[in-house]
This record gives structure tokens, C-alpha cells and sequence, in this order.
């Protein structure tokens, strides 16, 4: 191991001594000691006392600035009063009914003004509203595959699971990827209705439509490549997918549960000026409480009504991440605080480029929105392979 690396781990052993008790203790109960894998790392995680704006602290007292924000979940900031007093006030009030009220109405109408959207149905996380949006698709179109690009996450259900960190030896065509599972337990037939594609590769998408002539419900992808630290559509890109859908009969999902909240008001769809056919939120629109939603054309989500597609969920549209949400879009996700949170974005982002360009690092800095990476590579990366060279 490199010293001054070693030197770093020490240092961080020796201010994180409750974290390692704590941790030694969880892995009797719990596998890695974690409720998450993408929580764990070595040599143990820091256990969190508490977190208010951009700050939390550790159960040693150890202050730190929180550029995870979870995973993206916390565009609000931690505890932002707007969302408590809006959470401690419905807490009154009863939790959840499993009965419809009228902050459902009042969220998707929330929605349905940001987004190109007509109709909405919620869940509690990026997991389900991906995983339903998959299924009406192939309930809209009467096919069963779904395109999705090589080293893109989706959450944990069985079509989001393929092909999400694949090794190099698994890989296969560049134009035609390999159908890789992600981990044990994703049945065979998931993978042979799933279709992998490059990023930015139009011919690649192309040609996955060449093989397989009225078998694809839909492509899914999120329109920025999140989960390679951040990986840019390039010009046309996201046009292309349009104009190949609209060719194939094919339906487009974005996956904004990243993005949604954090790349413009309108998400990608204003951003880019692409108009998908399905969208998925989560994460930062619950402003730190499990909320997801997906909506799309009546035509399309008419399919529920007429209980073509089963919709459902026991806590879906509970009163407390309920109200998170609509003070979340109400009082931070406001077209003013887009500007300023971009403003800043800007200023970070020049600040980091002077610092490469200063020490002379063979990097660059990649933003979007208030989405932003420090790359380590000598040019921009294209896809999910060149991420991994």
C-alpha cells in the first residue's frame, strides 16, 4: 500500500474508534455491518450522530462537510426547516391510512407542472418507480425487453441488475454488450430481456433494434451516466434515442431519480430539450424521505386505471414523506434557488479547474446542474468502459 495512504488510514482509524466499536458490533447482526452495500467500505464506515445543512457528525464528535448528501436523496441539505416543520406538523396528524387524501393530488400536480407528465403515481424509493415504469412499458407496447446502457444503475430489481459494473472479461461488442448479472440471484430469463448498450453510442442502440425488429418495450437510461462519476450525453445523443423510439415503437424512460431534482427545474427534460415518455423521481424530491414517483401520458398510465397494470404499495403516499415532498418543491426546489445553487455550482466548478490546471493533473472537471465530478482521466469519458481504463 502507498505510505501516504496508509498514513491517511491511520489517521482516520485513530479519530474513528466509536465508528470501528459500533461497526464490530453491527456485523454480528447485520451482513457487512451495514443496511446497504454501497454503505460499506474499509476498513469500517463512519457511524453518523446527526446532520443540519451541508454538516454532519460522527458518533466520535468528528465534524465533516457532506458532499455525499446521500447518494444525491439530500438536495435540501439535512434537516431543512421548511421540511421538518412540514414533516412534525403531519406527524399529528397520523402517518399513513393506506386511504387516499389530497396531498396526492397535491404533489402530482407538483410534478405534472415541472415535467412533461399528465399522470402520476408514487412509491417510496428509485427502486419501485423504475421497476414499475419497466412494467407498464411492456404492458403499453406488448413487448418484453428493455434497452438499458452498460455500467448504468437502476436499483435493485431484476431488470435493473444486469450489467451495472460487469469486468472487463464479461464484457463482449462494443456495439452488442454482453446481458451481465450484477450479483446472484438474477434469474436467467431476466438477463435475456434485458438489451445492453453503449452510452453514447447511437450505432450500438441501432443495432440492438436491428437484432431483436418489435421486441423492445422501451430504452431506460438516465440522461446523465451517474454511476461512473458523471458521464454527459453528447450532443445529439439523447435526440437519437428519441428519434429511434419514435421509429421502433419503442417507449423512452428517463430515470431521473438523480438528476430530477438536481439538474434544473424541470429536470432533464428542460435541461436537454428532450421530451422522454416516462419519467422516474426519487431521492432529492423527498428532501430526505422515502418518496419515488413516475408519471407519463394518460394514454400510457391510463393503463392502470383500466387495471391492465397492477400498481401498488403499502406505504405509497404516506403523510409524512408527503409532506416532505411538497415542501420540498414548494419552498427549496423553487426556480430561485435553481439560479443560486448554479451560481455556486459555477464558482465550484472554476474553483476545481483552476486547482487542475494549476497542479497540472491529468483530470478534468465535469458539471451539470448542481451534479459535478473531479475526473482523473486525461480526456472526457464517453461510456462506462472508458471509465474503467
Amino acid at each position: 500500500m502507498h505510505d501516504a495512504l496508509q498514513k491517511e488510514i491511520a489517521t482516520y482509524e485513530k479519530r474513528t474508534r466509536k465508528s470501528a466499536v459500533a461497526h464490530r458490533r453491527a456485523l454480528e447482526r447485520i451482513p457487512l455491518g451495514v443496511a446497504s452495500n454501497y454503505r460499506h467500505y474499509e476498513p469500517y464506515p463512519i457511524f453518523v450522530q446527526d446532520g443540519k445543512g451541508s454538516r454532519i457528525h460522527d458518533v466520535d464528535g468528528n465534524e465533516y462537510i457532506d458532499h455525499n448528501l446521500c447518494f444525491g436523496a439530500l438536495m435540501a441539505g439535512h434537516s431543512h426547516p421548511a421540511v421538518v416543520q412540514a414533516v412534525e406538523q403531519k406527524l399529528r396528524q397520523g402517518t399513513t391510512f393506506g386511504m387516499p387524501h389530497e396531498q396526492e393530488w397535491e404533489l402530482a400536480e407538483e410534478i405534472s407542472k415541472r415535467y412533461p407528465v399528465e399522470m402520476v403515481r408514487f412509491g417510496s424509493s428509485g427502486t419501485e418507480v423504475t421497476m414499475h415504469a419497466c412494467r407498464i412499458a411492456r404492458a403499453a407496447t406488448g413487448r418484453d425487453k428493455i434497452l438499458k446502457f452498460e455500467g448504468s444503475y437502476h436499483g435493485l430489481h431484476d431488470t435493473a441488475l444486469v450489467s451495472v459494473k460487469p469486468k472487463a472479461e464479461d464484457y463482449g461488442d462494443p456495439d452488442a454488450p454482453s446481458s451481465v448479472p450484477a450479483g446472484g440471484g438474477v434469474p436467467k430469463s431476466a438477463l435475456e430481456n434485458v438489451v445492453v448498450a453503449s452510452f453514447n453510442n447511437l450505432k450500438s442502440v441501432e443495432h440492438r433494434f436491428e437484432q431483436y425488429p418489435g421486441q423492445i418495450a422501451a430504452i431506460i437510461l438516465e440522461p446523465i451516466l451517474m454511476n461512473v462519476g458523471l458521464c454527459l450525453p453528447q450532443p445529439g445523443f439523447l435526440q437519437g434515442l428519441r428519434d429511434i423510439c419514435n421509429k421502433n415503437g419503442a417507449l423512452l424512460i428517463f430515470d431521473e431519480v438523480k438528476t430530477g431534482a438536481k439538474l434544473a427545474w424541470g429536470g432533464a427534460s428542460e435541461f436537454f430539450g428532450v421530451k422522454p415518455d416516462l419519467i422516474c423521481l426519487a431521492k432529492s424530491i423527498g428532501g430526505g424521505l422515502p418518496l419515488g414517483a413516475f408519471g407519463a401520458s394518460r394514454r400510457v398510465m391510463d393503463l392502470i386505471s383500466q387495471h391492465k397494470v397492477f400498481h401498488g404499495g403499502t406505504y405509497n403516499t404516506n403523510r409524512v414523506a408527503m409532506a416532505a415532498g411538497l415542501a420540498t418543491f414548494r419552498e427549496v426546489l423553487t426556480r430561485e434557488n435553481y439560479v443560486r445553487v448554479g451560481n455556486l455550482s459555477k464558482q465550484l466548478t472554476e474553483g476545481y479547474r483552476a486547482i487542475v490546471k494549476k497542479c497540472g493533473l491529468l483530470a478534468y472537471v465535469a458539471s451539470a446542474g448542481v451534479n459535478g465530478a473531479l475526473m482523473l482521466y486525461p480526456k472526457e469519458i464517453q461510456n462506462y468502459r472508458d471509465w474503467t481504463k
